[in-house]
């Protein structure tokens, strides 16, 4: 599996794949019952990668072999408050209605994606990232593990760079972290690199552009890039 965020989706990517199940906030473990609803409060705390209701993001994805970009949109809309693992998590549905929850704590940056995320073929109840730590420092490196069906893989992300401009479709944005990421998976006991993205997080609007590696044959698999964004 190679995760993007946004999403995967990245990233680190805030845009999600259409659902192809729906999992309830009990699938996670040690989480409780969901507690409020309404606006969305604090969904700028983490200036770098805001969660608003009412975001409405506009990208265009140009993958491996094509001339074209596919434009798409999507509008993340507040669910609810879910308590999950000891932390306030803020429930969101986005692009296909995929329920996913994002938590930001002093700074940082943790989204849980359900609804349709595999690996290996296997559909996993959840996945948990640590998108951003937005007040480290340059050369801060951070690792999430998701393992499935006994193989285990690995995704380091290091903070390249803080408060940078940064270009991307003819706009330019004065303060962007730059975080690169690095996939490998543990095969059998050897660790093999899999896949490397570049992320750039703009100050006050989110993913602004990705760019994703294949180690295997070095070519670009996928470049993301915001097109507009309108956040309350």
């Amino acid at each position: 599996m190679k995760l993007r965020l946004p999403v995967t989706a990245l990233l680190i990517a805030i845009a999600f794949a259409s659902c192809q199940k729906d999992f309830t906030i009990e699938t996670v473990p040690g989480t409780g019952s969901g507690i409020g609803s309404g606006a969305s409060n604090g969904c700028k705390d983490c200036i770098y990668y805001p969660i608003c209701s009412g975001s409405v993001y506009k990208y265009s994805d140009t993958s491996a072999g094509s001339t074209a970009a596919t434009p798409f949109s999507y509008t993340l809309t507040y669910v609810k408050d879910s308590a999950i693992e000891g932390k306030t998590y803020k429930k969101f549905t986005g692009a296909g209605q995929q329920n996913s929850f994002f938590n930001c704590t002093a700074g940082v940056s943790t989204v849980i994606i359900l609804n349709g995320s595999t690996q290996g073929g296997i559909l996993l109840p959840y996945v948990k990232i640590t998108t951003l730590k937005e007040n480290a420092a340059v050369s801060t490196a951070w690792t999430d593990t998701i393992t499935a069906s006994g193989q285990s893989s690995l995704y380091t992300y290091t903070i390249v760079s803080k408060g940078t401009p940064r270009t991307v479709v003819g706009v330019t944005y004065a303060d962007v972290i730059h975080v690169h990421e690095q996939t490998t998976t543990d095969f059998m006991g050897t660790v093999i690199p899999t896949g490397q993205s570049e992320y750039y997080f703009a100050k006050g609007i989110g993913l602004i552009e990705s760019i994703s590696i294949d180690d295997f044959s070095g070519t670009q698999i996928l470049h993301h890039v915001l097109v507009s964004a309108t956040i309350p």
